[in-house]
């Protein structure tokens, strides 16, 4: 009668050309199967309704010396031939009762899968490449999710993530990187579950409010005064690329991410027209902003390295503003403003030169609203050239206010 395998004899079992399989005679159905790579696996072999199956336990462990397991065996895991033992006579009286243990054992590994696919990283990731290309601030929301699914939440799946688990979450946030860091997490983090509970059978566990500041309260009113607005210009016209940038954001009032994102294509009519595509501009809709000379001007006098107008190297867009912005302050000597300040400054300019509010609000691509969104198809191109020249010609007055006084003397004297 053959003799049962022992951890020693199957330590010995040497690799062949190809794989092969010792029975083990300690356990019936028990096989031990070594690859020509040296790798060795117990599986088991057994009949069901007429067929022969082969279920794979898992690899052999390593070692001559094997303890007895402690834990109970699972399959797909280092095993000692004990262990194994008791795997197989489990799958064998699972098979006699009428059950297959190929089945069963691939069910598992479906409800494995699907709960990996529902944890709050595998979502995000999901959520990422399906929208992603149709975000604006595409960069912002994968910094906040990543945020987010760097904690412990990222590896659980989200149908277990209780409300207050989240909340303990963005409480971290807020400590360590601000309320308003938390908020914009909060955000993104609403957004990614509710697209998520739109697909499946799920349900948000957020409901409304839980935000640690008020957008209200938050909302800026700075603006930059004629002192100010000259001493910024006529910093910019020395400080290279970001003081061309700085410049073209005050003739256009663009936002940043716009301005700094033009490239080469988005201009038509020999450079008098700028067209922003609808995936980069805000309201979602192709926005048409006709250039001012002065603006035309500063674009004309980028070097042509590539796509992208504002850049260092032509191949991406201008970025790095908290750095640059800190440096360009020095010279300027202006402090306490954003960037985004910037654009509510020609806005009030754009009111001072004596543009009318809906013009104005056009001019900054404000989409229309009400029954005028659906029946006003008019784009009020000539309106918005005429807008951005009036506040091309009040910035220059402001920036050089010793020209204007000669030519108003000048015209008086012709008089």
């Amino acid at each position: 009668m053959p003799k049962a395998l022992t951890p020693i004899a199957i330590a010995n079992l040497k690799p062949r050309p190809q794989r092969y399989e010792i029975s083990d005679p300690g356990c019936a159905g028990l096989r031990v199967v070594v690859f020509p790579s040296r790798k060795k696996s117990f599986v088991v072999r057994y009949r069901f309704r007429g067929l022969q199956r082969k279920l794979t336990l898992g690899s052999c462990l390593d070692g001559r010396k094997q303890s007895e397991p402690t834990d109970t065996p699972e399959f797909d895991t280092p095993l000692s031939l004990a262990a194994a033992r008791e795997l197989a006579t489990k799958a064998l009286r699972q098979a006699r009762a009428g059950a297959d243990p190929c089945a069963a054992k691939q069910r598992r590994r479906q409800e494995e899968r699907a709960a990996e696919s529902d944890t709050l990283i595998a979502i995000a990731a999901e959520y990422l490449r399906r929208e992603g290309p149709g975000l604006r601030t595409l960069s912002q929301r994968k910094a906040d999710l990543d945020h987010l699914c760097a904690s412990v939440l990222g590896r659980l799946p989200v149908a277990e993530i209780k409300r207050g688990q989240y909340t303990r979450v963005l409480d971290h946030i807020a400590d360590n990187n601000g309320p308003v860091r938390a908020d914009r997490c909060l955000s993104a983090l609403k957004t990614l579950l509710n697209w998520h509970a739109a697909r499946s059978d799920y349900v948000s566990v957020l409901g409304r409010g839980g935000r640690r500041t008020s957008i209200r309260d938050r909302a800026r009113s700075r603006i930059l005064t004629d002192d100010e607005l000259r001493a910024l210009w006529k910093a910019a016209e020395q400080d290279g690329v970001f003081g061309a940038f700085v410049r073209f954001v005050l003739l256009t009032a663009a936002r940043r991410g716009e301005a700094a994102g033009l490239k080469r294509g988005e201009l038509h009519e020999h450079g008098t027209v700028w067209i922003i595509p609808g995936q980069r501009y805000k309201n979602g809709l192709d926005t048409l902003i006709p250039l001012s000379k002065a603006a035309q001007a500063i674009i004309a006098a980028q070097p042509e390295r590539g796509a992208f107008v504002f850049s260092a190297n032509g191949e991406r867009a201008l970025g790095g503003f908290a750095k640059r912005k800190t440096e360009f302050d020095k010279t300027a000597s202006v402090i306490g403003y954003t960037l985004h300040d910037l654009r509510r400054t020609s806005r009030t300019l754009l009111s001072r030169a004596g543009i009318s509010s809906d013009i104005a609000e056009l001019a900054l691509g404000h989409a229309k609203v009400g029954v005028r969104a659906t029946y006003d198809c008019w784009q009020y191109r000539p309106e918005k050239t005429q807008a951005f020249e009036a506040l091309s010609a009040l910035i220059a007055r402001i920036v050089n206010p010793a020209d204007t006084v000669v030519s108003m003397r000048k015209a008086e004297r012709r008089k």
